[in-house]
């Protein structure tokens, strides 16, 4: 059923505009007669009962959430013709999707992009809430932030504390970014999520993703058991590091990945703290060669005052993690 401009809707929301359409429902931008603001109101038509408790759920979990990388939600309800809907925030602007579609986003870029989502998946998970589909179409950049990065859509959301709705071996959501294990039919947990993160990352760099397929079908038997293809023969510029973190993250199996998503963010965190020093000592090598023609950077030269690069490789090779910041 869709609703026509100007139709007030449960007695508090005038519809302005259709947003957009889905498999559960309508969105639509809408006035909240009573407080003067719009917001975006999903929509949906009487369904089967797995489907309307699906709805229920993602109300139930967007409303334990309260951080800024997270959709916010103000009403749930049903109308007095039995429509249920949520009043969300109304957010505006493009998906990831629409801003790689063809192209790809510069490695500060994508990280800053990882490091937003991890942060909120971070405060999903603490929440008890499993996001089960984070890609590029649910992930917005809001235009009238300051490149504001916000997870949208819980229609998949797994609260920890129920009891899943999609039957046993069934897994819904974009055949390549499902994590192996829902796949396999096998239970899963919060590291689904960092899996389907570590696909995005790839995507954002590479311009595509690591698994690829002419049907679904070829797409999920890829994801089960074929590796991904190495990121740095697509991105020759990508670092020997951040290569290590998306390669962990894309792990077949879960105990493999990052035990959650603030290790993620941390190790994220790290990289760009090893790249900025990479880059720092290359530009100061540069600068010398052109103020001394011939001079190089040798390890006798670098200051012993921190760990030099390499030691901080090491760290990495040996302990999983650098062993020094900067800042400290």
């Amino acid at each position: 059923m869709r609703l026509s401009t100007g139709t007030i809707f449960a007695g508090r929301y005038r519809i302005r505009a259709l947003l957009g359409q889905g498999g559960m429902g309508n969105v639509y931008r809408a006035e909240h007669l009573g407080l003067g603001k719009d917001v975006a109101l999903k929509v949906i038509g009487r369904l089967s009962h797995d489907l309307e408790q699906r709805f229920e759920r993602e109300a139930h979990a967007i409303a334990r959430l309260d951080h800024p990388g997270c959709v916010r939600i103000f009403d749930y309800g049903e109308d007095e013709h039995g429509l249920q809907y949520i009043a969300m925030e109304l957010l505006e602007g493009p998906t990831l999707h629409q801003a790689i579609a063809g192209d790809t986003l510069s490695v500060p870029r994508a990280l800053h992009v990882a490091k937003a989502v991890l942060s909120a998946l971070a405060h999903a998970h603490a929440h008890g809430v499993i996001h089960r589909d984070v890609k590029p179409e649910n992930i917005m950049f809001v235009t009238r932030s300051a490149f504001r990065v916000v997870l949208i859509d819980f229609g998949l959301a797994q609260l920890r504390d129920a009891p899943a709705l999609t039957g046993a071996g069934m897994a819904m959501g974009s055949p390549s970014y499902i994590a192996p294990e829902r796949l396999w039919g096998k239970p899963h947990d919060a590291r689904s999520d960092l899996y389907a993160v570590g696909v995005v990352l790839y995507e954002m760099i590479a311009g595509i993703k690591p698994f690829l397929g002419a049907t679904p079908e070829e797409i999920m038997t890829a994801v089960m058991t074929r590796p991904p293809r190495p990121l740095r023969v697509l991105a020759p510029d990508v670092s020997p590091a951040l290569d290590a973190v998306i390669r962990r993250a894309l792990a077949k199996e879960p105990d493999r990945r990052f035990p959650d998503a603030e290790a993620m963010l941390s190790a994220l965190a790290d990289v760009e703290a090893l790249d900025a020093a990479v880059a720092e000592q290359r530009e100061a090598a540069e600068q010398r060669e052109v103020h001394e023609p011939g001079a190089s950077m040798t390890m006798l030269q670098l200051s012993i005052s921190e760990p030099s690069i390499w030691q901080r490789a090491w760290s990495w090779l040996r302990y999983g993690r650098w062993r020094w910041r900067p800042d400290h």
